[in-house]
């Protein structure tokens, strides 16, 4: 979506949303000369609003915020590659590391 259609959708004021580039809160995606926002983004800026208005977190507190849910959605997708890797292993090779886990667990 364009930014006019963001900001309509997002209840979200221009300055703000420049604000918010401006410190990297929103990264929205750059196609064909112009940024492009997507659901994800919407996302975001809902939970930016939720984190301001109704938990009281300042600036600095949303930064961390922000930091440690893009880190939490990295290794989702770090994860995610481990598992097709693993599911692509032959059998022996899967029981092996289960239970190489599970021995690490018992440690």
């Amino acid at each position: 979506m364009d930014e006019r259609e963001f900001l309509a959708r997002a209840d979200l004021r221009p300055d703000r949303l420049q604000i918010w580039l401006e410190t990297g809160w929103l990264a929205p995606a750059f196609r064909e000369g112009a940024l492009h926002y997507v659901e994800i983004d919407l996302a975001r800026v809902q939970l930016i609003q939720d984190l301001q208005h109704d938990l009281g977190i300042n600036d600095e507190g949303i930064a961390v915020v922000l930091d440690l849910v893009d880190q939490v959605g990295g290794l989702r997708h770090v994860l995610q590659a481990v598992l097709r890797a693993l599911r692509a292993q032959p059998a022996a090779i899967r029981r092996q590391i289960a239970d190489d886990c599970a021995a690490h667990d018992r440690t």
